[in-house]
């Protein structure tokens, strides 16, 4: 039967336990606020018992294993969805920025220097004879293709920054995988002897959720606190090890891959993902859509303005710089640079002379306004509205699918903040339960006492 003593160190075990699991309370409380901590639980158990020859008796008890309180499951959905969050609203932004720089509607977009550049030469047609209508001829044409430019340079400087910003990111990537792997390590050491490193999970929880912001990831949890982490297929953490990531373009298209592997990853997501949805193909097709408006500008109004014959008796002169046509390039011809009167207004007599008062060619390219282009399908006037058209419903498509996204990874975390999140409530009562617990050990210890004074006094 348990002596005096043994009961005693029964108590002792009791006072020792109930101290550590209130610690382990104490300590959920002072982080309820911390961002990504996980509440811990003390697992308590009994001291392994000893037979006598009287029966089998108790020791005591113990703290078994401090537990961490979390559902891998639920952490996947929540990487999953904040990964497609990050992807939308980032691209949202970024083409956000792309309709503003346009500025449509307005009185000084593209569309309106358009307008007015036509409307300048309906009124030279009217006054084909006047030196200053025909300066405005220059002047309107001259302000359209700064827009032009303007545009160009505003897109570019957006894709440069997009640019920079994909490197950074796909660098915190890395760190990031080292930061978990360099985690993984220290929790399996901590882990060898079958307790739970809960804080040094918090702190790798934490570095996952900011790479599952960048870029998709599959976790895979493995014994021992060791796992693997992939992305599109790759293994990118295995344990201690992790591998570098870097930015690459393979046949003019930009992607992720591991340093020193050839091949892209062929499946992206997050802030990562949505910066490569824009240079792969949002920044080409507003581009592209530009240049082909410059293009076709340059291409219509020459052709029509070299049929007509100018004040200086040439015939054959280009409006514009015919060759090597884009936005960021479009200008003005020397001839027309120079001089105003190289601009023609109609097409020449029989004899190919000039014809004061002819208006044929100024009419002409007016009413370029409402041809139909054969290398655009459509006016140019048209061409530019499906512009910024396009990008206006990708900006909304994008925030659209941002906003439910964001929706189902706010569901998701707080699923699994209802399970893992410190809940104040609740540990001050365990606190008040282990606190009576570790007074009734102390009641064992005083009563243990009694006896054995009672012993010595008789």
């Amino acid at each position: 039967m348990p002596s005096i003593g043994s009961l005693l160190q029964i108590a002792k075990t009791g006072l020792s336990t109930q101290q550590l699991a209130m610690g382990v309370a104490a300590h959920n409380l002072a982080n309820a606020s911390t961002e990504g901590y996980s509440r811990q639980r003390a697992i308590i158990a009994a001291n392994p018992t000893i037979r006598t020859s009287e029966g089998v008796f108790g020791t005591g008890v113990r703290i078994d294993n401090v537990e961490q309180i979390r559902d891998a499951r639920l952490d996947a959905v929540f990487y999953r969805e904040s990964g497609s969050a990050m992807e939308s609203e980032t691209r949202a932004g970024v083409l956000g920025r792309i309709e503003s720089l346009l500025g449509e509607p307005s009185d000084t977009g593209l569309s309106a220097a358009l307008d007015q550049f036509y409307s300048g030469w309906s009124e030279f047609g009217s006054n084909p004879n006047g030196s200053i209508v025909r300066s405005a001829v220059r002047q309107q044409a001259t302000l359209l293709l700064n827009r032009f430019r303007s545009l160009a340079a505003g897109i570019d400087s957006i894709r440069q920054e997009v640019d920079t910003r994909l490197i950074a990111a796909v660098d915190r990537a890395t760190n990031l995988s080292a930061d978990v792997a360099r985690y993984t390590q220290q929790i399996v050491i901590a882990e060898s002897g079958g307790s739970t490193a809960g804080d040094l999970r918090d702190a790798r929880a934490r570095a996952l959720t900011e790479l599952a912001e960048l870029m998709p990831i599959q976790v895979t949890e493995r014994a021992g606190g060791s796992m693997g982490v992939n992305s599109s297929g790759i293994g990118i953490i295995d344990g201690a090890y992790s591998l570098k990531l870097e930015v690459s373009i393979v046949g003019g298209t930009y992607g992720v891959a591991v340093v020193g592997r050839p091949g892209l990853f062929l499946d992206t997501g997050g802030t990562v993902g949505g910066l490569l949805t824009v240079l792969n193909k949002d920044y080409p097709d507003a581009i592209k859509r530009l240049d082909d408006l410059a293009s076709a500008l340059v291409t219509e109004v020459n052709t029509v303005h070299k049929t007509g014959t100018n004040p200086d008796g040439n015939t054959n002169v280009d409006f514009f710089i015919a060759t090597g046509t884009k936005a960021s390039s479009i200008a003005l011809s020397a001839a027309v640079l120079a001089s105003t009167d190289a601009i023609a207004a109609g097409t020449p007599d029989g004899s190919g002379n000039y014809r004061a008062g002819a208006n044929d060619v100024a009419l002409a390219v007016a009413a370029l306004r409402d041809k139909d282009i054969a290398s655009l399908s459509m006016t140019m006037g048209e061409h530019y509205q499906g512009l910024v058209s396009n990008v206006g419903s990708a900006v909304r498509s994008s925030m659209q699918s941002a906003e439910v996204s964001r929706v189902l990874s706010d569901q998701a975390d707080a699923r699994r903040m209802g399970l893992s999140g410190v809940s104040v409530d609740e540990e001050l009562v365990k606190i008040i339960e282990f606190q009576t617990a570790y007074q009734a050990s102390a009641r064992v210890v005083t009563t243990a006492n009694e006896m054995l004074q009672s012993l010595l006094n008789m």
